[in-house]
């Protein structure tokens, strides 16, 4: 019987060693009648240790979650809105400008002259042969070599009063006719643009340039 119980001692004893290495400390009631309920003790003890140590998954608190349909639905209704926006924003007009011939128009444009300067006046045809006429230089190569002729020009002048789109065609060797026509008829000044039934439009005219010997 004393064997016995020295055997028990040395297993408690190697027990309480491994205990306090693990700087664990289980408790439970122990004496010399009742060691093997002691052993039976320290290992639910330990078992129960080992198992809180392992760590649990963390689950998703219901405010993360909230967190994240907030964020959700506030996207939603951003996106919501911006394409409402979008369908209800009124598409923009587009100011198509006629193109007209200056027959077609109710108010012709006028050259914008300096004050005191008459002479340009009238009608746009009649102003506009007066201005070339005063303007117009004879190329000397050409004028020596007695070659002349008709240049046909086109021209628009647009709801700003400005001269564009200048289009010429002249006679065979004559592109240097061509080209001093084409310098004239863009020196011309700024006029006020034409109108149809007060509406601005832009007016094309088609104009004959003569260069002729002996004027």
């Amino acid at each position: 019987m004393t064997l016995k119980k020295i055997l028990i001692l040395s297993l408690v004893f190697v027990s309480n060693m491994v205990l306090v290495a693990q700087h664990d400390v289980c408790e439970s009631s122990s004496s010399d009648d009742d060691l093997l309920m002691e052993l039976n003790t320290i290992d639910k003890c330990l078992n129960d240790q080992e198992k809180a140590k392992t760590p649990e998954p963390k689950v998703k608190t219901k405010r993360y979650l909230r967190t994240r349909r907030s964020n959700y639905y506030h996207k939603l209704r951003k996106n919501i809105r911006s394409i409402s926006a979008a369908k209800n924003a009124e598409p923009k007009k587009e100011v198509k400008i006629k193109n007209v011939y200056l027959g077609e128009v109710t108010e012709e444009p006028r050259l914008i002259i300096p004050e005191g300067k008459t002479k340009y006046q009238g009608k746009l045809r009649n102003v506009l042969e007066a201005y070339v006429e005063d303007n117009l230089e004879y190329p000397q190569v050409l004028e020596h070599n007695g070659i002349e002729g008709i240049v046909w020009t086109s021209f628009v002048i647009d709801t700003n009063g400005a001269v564009k789109n200048i289009v010429t065609l002249g006679p065979i060797n004559g592109k240097l006719l061509e080209m001093e026509a084409a310098k004239v008829i863009k020196e011309l000044p700024k006029f006020t643009p034409g109108k149809i039934d007060g509406e601005l439009v832009n007016v094309k005219h088609l104009m004959a340039i003569k260069f002729e010997m002996g004027k």
